[in-house]
This record gives structure tokens, sequence and C-alpha cells, in this order.
């Protein structure tokens, strides 16, 4: 193969990688910034939320395991 050519697909490879986790890192501080919007009426009730936010990245993390990724 050819260098220039290797060196084209590796930085391809690393700046959609790179845009992936920015998009994954958005999506979840936008839920955060949720939750901390919210009123919260009790500490229990910002813990319920955080531990229902923390209970869909497990999920999330479980299906991406799952498919490969």
């Amino acid at each position: 193969m050819d260098k220039a050519f290797v060196e084209e697909m590796r930085k391809r490879v690393e700046k959609e990688l790179q845009e992936k986790e920015l998009a994954v890192i958005q999506h979840w501080k936008e839920e955060i910034e949720k939750i901390l919007k919210k009123p919260s009426e009790s500490l229990a009730a910002l813990q319920l939320e955080v531990k229902n936010i923390t209970s869909r990245m497990e999920n999330r993390l479980k299906v991406l395991k799952k498919t490969g990724f």
C-alpha cells in the first residue's frame, strides 16, 4: 500500500472518531444540564435523577458492547 494512502485513511478515521466522541459528550452534557435546570424538591429527588441518567448510560454501554463497538 502507498504510505500516503495509509496516512490519509488514518487521519480520516481519527477525525471520524473525534467527531463521534464530541457528539456523545455533547449529548450527555445536555442531559445533565436538563437535570440541573429542573428545580429539585430535595436531595433525594436530585439523586434519583442522577441515578436515572447513569442507568441510561449503562444501558447504552451494554447495547454498544453487544453490537461490537
